[in-house]
């Protein structure tokens, strides 16, 4: 089984090759921190100031992951979703897998796998991308100096590890709809849709049931200090939401007649 499933995801990471994963990934990291450090050029004369401030890694932490967690990492989850399994619909290649001699738990786990491996490069690249946006200036200006403080990559490692478990449940929830309807479109609209209704419901004291809140509500009551009505800590939740959705996304698979 072990042996079936490094096979199965090897395959998976190389058919990956001929979508758009890549560049999705690098272009949804660098987004954010592009237009950060493009803005730090607006008012030059401010930036000394802005550097000297102790906090000022803290506050750029919160800045980036504003646009991030409520907007850029959802999105960009539901589409590396999308595009992973829909290689196989492209080519008409599932009668082709299921006629491999793999278990149906290593094609469903090696698939999941490769978008969570995607999912933890593209924050991780994000993470990297706040401290260039942060440095740089500092860099290519000589009225600038470095920040005071040195970049706490372990504190933010940290962070970045828990807004990766709060998206988890997204991922779970778009791979069940994208086995169970073979279309691009009908899992990211039904996506796009609940993303919607989590941004509106955020200040609802069940929005923590939505499984598109949580990444949200983590940066809310975390870094934003927003007192939240969320019954235990939203990655907490998020983990064990990501557990059943992908029990449940793992019988819809298995015991889907038509697998092809």
């Amino acid at each position: 089984m072990i042996a079936a499933f490094g096979r199965a995801i090897w395959s998976e990471w190389l058919k990956r090759r001929r979508s758009l994963t890549t560049w999705l990934v690098a272009g949804s990291a660098a987004f954010v921190p592009a237009i950060v450090f493009a803005a730090r050029f607006r008012r030059i004369a401010a930036l000394p100031a802005v550097y000297r401030d102790p906090a000022f890694w803290p506050a750029l932490w919160v800045q980036m992951w504003e646009s991030m967690a409520l907007l850029m990492l959802p999105l960009s989850v539901m589409l590396l979703v999308s595009l992973i399994t829909q290689i196989e619909d492209r080519s008409h290649g599932w009668k082709q897998l299921h006629a491999a001699p793999l278990p149906l738990p290593a094609i469903f786990l090696a698939k999941l796998t490769v978008v969570l491996f995607l999912i933890a490069q593209l924050i991780a690249a994000f993470v990297f991308g706040i401290y260039v946006a942060g440095i740089g200036p500092a860099l290519v200006l000589a009225s600038v100096d470095r920040p005071l403080i040195a970049f706490p990559l372990l504190r933010f490692a940290g962070r970045a590890a828990a807004f990766y478990v709060d998206v988890s449940p997204i991922v779970a929830l778009q791979y069940l709809l994208a086995l169970r309807f073979r279309t691009f479109l009908t899992p990211l609209g039904v996506g796009l849709a609940l993303w919607i209704l989590s941004i509106g419901a955020i200040r609802w004291p069940y929005s923590f049931l939505i499984p598109y809140t949580y990444a949200s509500l983590d940066y809310l009551i975390v870094e934003y200090h927003r007192p939240l009505a969320v019954p235990a800590n939203p990655t907490v939740i998020a983990a064990g939401v990501f557990f059943v959705l992908t029990l449940v996304a793992y019988a819809v698979y298995a015991l889907r007649r038509d697998k092809g």
